[in-house]
């Protein structure tokens, strides 16, 4: 696992038009990995989909469900969460959902946890803040924890002051104007980059 700050993007639940094509360019403008999180999709669906990024991009991909897919399409990993809390035995990197600090101190050897909601929620209405920030440093130091819910580009320099080692986006990719979503992570995907080689 890296130390610098990681850029995580989930997908939505929904079906996106022209979603192989938008996974592959957010993964080619400074995403470092993008959850595949399809809750209602079959194994057969979720396969589709996967199907149609490069194989070169695949290992930065990460499952939600459907785990076996991840050996069998040369996946990064598997994401565990309510849903699927155990991973396979033959995956060899795991990450987890985590709603609470005392679920991260009990994350076990995961490469990274994802930490929600840091911010009022822009995909799921009436999920709301539910950390202090100004407190979170001391509890979440040594660990690598993705904040997520409701974080947009703007707010990963004070994320990443607030000992955070990476931001997860959802809403913001998938529930505007892609193209402009895009475009502005692409830019804060630089600065960071920059930031991390100054200092």
């Amino acid at each position: 696992m890296t130390d610098r700050f990681l850029i995580v993007v989930i997908t939505s639940p929904e079906p996106v038009e022209n979603e192989p094509e938008k996974i592959t360019l957010l993964l080619k403008s400074g995403v470092d990995y993008v959850h595949i999180r399809k809750p209602g999709w079959t194994e057969d669906e979720t396969r589709r989909l996967i199907a149609d990024i490069p194989m070169n991009l695949r290992p930065r991909l990460r499952l939600h469900d459907h785990f076996g897919l991840a050996q069998e399409l040369s996946l990064g990993g598997v994401h565990l969460n309510a849903r699927n809390p155990e991973a396979p035995s033959d995956v060899v990197s795991v990450s987890r959902s985590c709603h609470s600090v005392e679920e991260v101190l009990c994350s076990g050897d995961c490469c990274y946890v994802t930490l929600s909601p840091i911010f009022d929620s822009i995909s799921k209405h009436g999920y709301r803040s539910a950390f202090d920030l100004d407190k979170i440093k001391d509890m979440i130091t040594g660990r690598h924890v993705i904040a997520l819910g409701g974080v947009t580009p703007e707010a990963f320099p004070m994320l990443r002051e607030k000992g955070f080692s990476g931001a997860a986006l959802l809403g913001y990719i998938w529930n505007g104007d892609f193209g402009y979503a895009l475009g502005t992570l692409a830019e804060a995907s630089k600065k960071l980059k920059e930031t991390c080689c100054n200092t």
